[in-house]
């Protein structure tokens, strides 16, 4: 009797064992949480797509059909009232933004209108009334719009289209990660210095 006892104490010890030990995996496997969901945040890749348009319903731009939009966010990539309303979305989110003109693309402004001679403009170029071309300036190449052409003269308006205006984008953010530090490498004059 005295050594069933022992056997039976000996099955009771090894089984408590293997209960123990799986009670441990199982403490494990509730510790490993899930990565924590990337939000749009500073120096943060960020994929989305968006319909923008005006205030009377036109839509000025619109990533449908294409691939989403990429940008950094935090480093001015896109415009600032856009932008600051986007922090701390998730994969997933939508959200409708309305960007005052301000913080857009900026006033209307009378004094960006410029007479240029007719000489000065590229002799390749048929020029009308309306037409956009793109001008280098020491900001990166801008768009541009004649507004007017004169005999010897030609008016180009160098507001970008969208002055003066109020947007509304409707938005999802489909992918966010990390920046690379080769993808920060253009941005980092601008980006503040953080003490250690």
């Amino acid at each position: 009797m005295k050594r069933l006892y022992g056997v039976v104490l000996i099955v009771l010890l090894v089984a408590a064992s293997a209960a123990a030990g799986g009670g441990r995996e199982r403490d494990e496997a509730v510790e490993e949480q899930p990565e924590a969901t990337e939000v749009v945040s500073d120096n943060k890749v960020v994929q989305m797509h968006y319909e923008g348009t005006l205030d009377d319903g036109t839509v000025f731009d619109s990533s449908e059909g294409r691939e989403p939009l990429e940008f950094i966010y935090g480093v001015g990539m896109l415009i600032p009232g856009l932008e600051d309303q986007m922090e701390g979305l998730g994969v997933g989110d939508r959200k409708t933004v309305r960007v005052a003109a301000d913080d857009a693309y900026g006033p209307y402004m009378d004094e960006a209108l410029q007479e240029i001679p007719l000489n000065q403009m590229p002799a390749d170029i048929d020029l009308q009334e309306g037409m956009q071309l793109v001008a280098q300036s020491p900001q990166g190449p801008i768009p541009v719009t004649v507004l007017e052409i004169r005999e010897e003269t030609v008016i180009i308006d160098f507001n970008h289209p969208l002055a003066g205006e109020a947007l509304t984008f409707d938005i999802e953010v489909v992918a966010i990660r990390d920046a690379t530090e080769e993808e920060l490498e253009p941005f980092a004059a601008q980006m503040p210095v953080v003490p250690q």
